[in-house]
């Protein structure tokens, strides 16, 4: 009986064993196969069907992103996104979303974590983290070609703002039609962007340039001659005009990273370089031909490849390999080695430098698109040229400052220093450039810092920076220059001017300079004499629990210091953790705080600006030594009732007066004087006002506010605790009531004494 059943269920077992591999509909129905349910089916069948996307343009493109090195797009038979540098075979990118689209994609650009791409004339955002798609809102007409430049050097604000502007364009659009748009949060909604055209412009190019606060625009005439314009917020300037040799549909632009203001504009029959945001515009020559310029007669240009360091290289008609460097000029050298055209390669440079050719080819095993590489190492092309290029006569070239980003607050100084060993025969020499002359004052002193071990001079560059933000006025007062702006991006390169194509290995120097507040710029009051010091109170009395009491008389709860406002008294916790040790202030001693500027934990000076203060609990009973006679103001000053009161909603006293609104007493452009005799309500160290506080001894806590607009850019606040002691103790008769049984009483002893002499003198 046993070995019936055994044999039983080894055969169910080998029949069960077997199933998962039948083909046939009524296998799949059995106990081990289990079947899609039918909502899964209908899952799928709601699913946005898959569009391949491919080039518009007949030659393949590349789109590098400028922050990841190994972060590159493929525009050609198929969409590729590689994060290895094309060292991976990649799977050909489809769109997915709503509607059908034909997948014909003409531009695409990285802008943060997406990749903002082009498809049959509508922008859409594809996530490279996630794998959607998005379209964009607000464009409301076909567009071909998008725009973005990324800043990689911090996270700080002014930085993302530019990597999150994005700009969209139609090639070619008459520029009356106001095709042109920008985005400011990373290409998701769209605004169109004002240009108004001096007479018939076609777009060419659109170029966010924040190192001069500007959006550039290369624009194309009915003459055929094109020019750029920067558009800022106060100013609109146009460059000279230049011929196209050309058509427009083929002029290409390249904005190289680095925020140096470099473009490069190519065509097949032209090729230029301007090394300061298009204003300047030269020819791109050829080392060892006298005046020539690529590219050479009956030669055409196929391809330009750069990368953010300066590095160019150009493909002609011919197979022949131009390589070169770019900074005030840009000069090419011809290499020996012959490319072969008939293939669809595509040159980028390598993180060391030297140049790549890659083709993609289908890889049908994989079911993905694979790459040939050919490796073109510069610095060997360049002992072959012809006429030899030197080598390089610089045995040091380098800084600490490459790569950084530096705040300038007003008035500020930045310091920079750069290491420079020539070979006694050099004959180049740094030179130092800014991107915004108008913003920044630059200083550069080349000095001999000793000698090496092998008896070679050592030089130090040492670069002073600092911002211009003052011009001097009809009058012969300094007063803020328009130049004045928050937020201004600035780049400051220190390069080896002359020495053309050498010195392969020696980068320029970049540093980064933003015009705002360094973060880790804050005040403090000076806290040299303390309850705790002078024994009134211990730090195990302030942390146990300590609390005290401010009568309903001294404070307003809406902070618009009201008589009588309060219905009871308030109740207060203190906080040691957020003002430690009060200050000791005597009651009747005019009193100020003495504000201290510090980076980080390092003691910059002390505060002399203008500043404001108030009790964050509301407390009124303080008043001002000087009056606005006392101190001198030629219009009427501003006071915390009257900004209170403005706010639109609920009185709050840390946004009332700021360094935004402030507006100076001794600005004769203020409104007129009309109450003198008011309380001077503006502290500053340098002057003779000062806090008076009442008869009454107890706790104020403070909210001091830096208000002086041309002092920082920082937003300078601080709250500390103050302990007010020596007051008499109160009365507990009020004042007239006391003075009146006071008199009262003297003129009873007055009459008793006038009686009593009175009769003992008739006695």
């Amino acid at each position: 009986m046993w070995r019936t059943h055994a044999q039983t269920i080894f055969i169910i077992i080998i029949i069960m064993s077997f199933m998962p591999f039948c083909t046939n509909e009524e296998a799949s129905l059995g106990f081990l196969w289990s079947s899609t349910p039918k909502q899964d089916v209908e899952r799928q069948d709601q699913a946005p069907s898959a569009t391949f996307l491919y080039s518009a343009n007949k030659r393949p493109a590349l789109v590098r992103s400028h922050c990841d090195n190994r972060l590159a797009l493929y525009m050609g038979k198929w969409i590729l996104i590689t994060r290895a540098l094309f060292e991976e075979s990649a799977t050909p990118l489809e769109y997915k979303g709503a509607g059908k689209l034909q997948g014909s994609v003409s531009s695409a650009a990285f802008v943060l974590d997406n990749l903002a791409i082009v498809i049959d004339g509508k922008l859409y955002l594809y996530s490279l983290t996630e794998g959607t798609w998005t379209p964009a809102q607000g464009v409301k007409s076909m567009v071909s070609t998008v725009s973005a430049l990324q800043c990689c050097f911090s996270k700080d604000k002014a930085c993302m703002d530019v990597s999150s502007c994005v700009l969209l364009y139609n090639l070619g659009s008459a520029l009356e039609d106001q095709q042109v748009y920008m985005s400011s949060n990373g290409g998701n909604s769209f605004f169109n962007l004002p240009m108004a055209p001096k007479a018939t412009e076609f777009i060419i190019g659109l170029f966010n340039m924040p190192t001069v606060s500007s959006i550039v625009a290369m624009l194309a005439d009915n003459q055929r001659k094109f020019s750029f314009r920067h558009i800022s917020e106060n100013r609109s300037v146009q460059t000279d005009n230049h011929p196209m040799r050309d058509p427009l549909s083929s002029i290409h632009v390249i904005q190289p990273a680095g925020m140096r203001g470099h473009l490069i504009i190519w065509s097949p029959h032209m090729l230029l370089y301007s090394p300061n945001h298009g204003v300047v515009i030269v020819p791109v020559y050829i080392m060892g031909e006298e005046n020539a310029t690529l590219p050479p007669p009956k030669v055409t240009i196929l391809q330009v490849a750069t990368d953010d360091n300066g590095a160019m290289a150009v493909l002609t008609s011919d197979g022949v390999l131009y390589y070169g460097r770019a900074g005030l000029e840009a000069t090419t050298v011809r290499f020996a080695s012959v490319i072969d055209l008939s293939k669809d390669n595509l040159m980028l440079f390598s993180d060391y430098g030297d140049l790549m050719m890659i083709q993609a080819r289908e890889d049908l095993l994989l079911r993905g698109v694979d790459f040939d590489h050919k490796v073109i190492i510069v610095q060997q092309e360049l002992t072959r040229t012809t006429p030899p290029v030197q080598s390089c006569p610089v045995e040091q070239f380098h800084s600490t400052f490459a790569g950084e980003l530096f705040y300038i607050d007003m008035g500020s100084t930045v310091h920079l220093s750069a290491v420079y060993i020539p070979s006694p025969l050099c004959k180049f020499f740094p030179l130092v450039t800014v991107t915004e002359s108008k913003l920044l004052s630059l200083d550069a002193k080349c000095v001999e810092d000793g000698i090496t071990t092998e008896g070679t001079k050592k030089y130090r560059l040492d670069i002073e920076l600092k911002q211009l933000f003052f011009m001097e006025a009809a009058d012969g007062t300094l007063k803020p220059s328009s130049s004045l702006r928050k937020g201004s991006l600035s780049t400051v390169a220190v390069d080896l001017m002359g020495r053309n194509v050498s010195c392969k290995d020696f980068n320029p120097l970049k540093a980064h300079i933003l015009i705002g507040c360094p973060p880790g710029k804050h005040t403090r009051v000076l806290k040299d004499i303390t309850t705790c010091t002078k024994g009134t109170f211990t730090q195990e009395q302030l942390q146990d629990n300590f609390s005290y009491v401010i009568p309903k008389a001294v404070y307003d709860p809406q902070h618009l210091f009201r008589a009588g406002s309060a219905s009871s008294d308030l109740h207060i916790s203190y906080s040691i953790t957020d003002y430690f040790c009060p200050l000791l202030v005597y009651h009747d001693t005019p009193w100020i705080p003495s504000l201290e500027l510090w980076n980080g934990n390092e003691f910059v000076e002390q505060v002399s600006a203008d500043f404001v203060i108030f009790e964050v609990n509301g407390m009124y009973n303080y008043q001002y030594l000087q009056s606005v006679e006392d101190a001198k103001c030629v219009s009427q000053p501003q006071n915390w009732t009257s900004l209170l009161s403005q706010q639109q909603y609920e009185p709050n006293p840390n946004t009332a007066w700021t360094r935004n609104n402030y507006k100076s007493c001794k600005d004769s452009d203020g409104p007129p004087l009309t109450d003198p005799e008011a309380q001077y309500q503006v502290l500053n160290m340098g002057t003779r006002n000062r806090v008076l506080f009442p008869n009454y001894n107890g706790m104020y806590v403070f909210r001091v506010i830096v208000v002086d607009p041309s002092y920082s850019y920082c937003m300078l606040t601080t709250t500390f605790s103050v302990y007010v002691y020596g007051a008499f103790p109160p009365h507990p008769l009020p004042s007239c009531v006391a003075l009146g049984i006071f008199l009262a009483i003297f003129v009873v002893l007055l009459l008793i004494g006038f009686f009593f002499s009175k009769r003992n003198y008739k006695k």
